[in-house]
C-alpha cells in the first residue's frame, strides 16, 4: 500500500469542469456483490438484483 500525491491530476481535472467537461476522467463504477449473507448482514447490505 501507499499514498500518492494527486494534486498535480485534481487540478488538472477541476479546469476539465470549467470547461465541457470533455475531457473529464472519472472512475469506472461498477456493483461490487457480497454473496457472503454474515457479511450482508454485517455491512447492512440489501440483496443486489440486476
Amino acid at each position: 500500500m501507499n499514498i500518492e500525491d494527486i494534486s498535480d491530476f485534481v487540478q488538472k481535472q477541476r479546469q476539465n469542469i470549467k470547461s465541457d467537461c470533455a475531457e473529464l476522467i472519472t472512475p469506472q463504477e461498477r456493483v461490487y456483490s457480497v454473496f457472503d449473507s454474515e457479511t450482508q448482514a454485517k455491512l447492512r447490505l440489501s440483496a443486489w438484483t440486476e
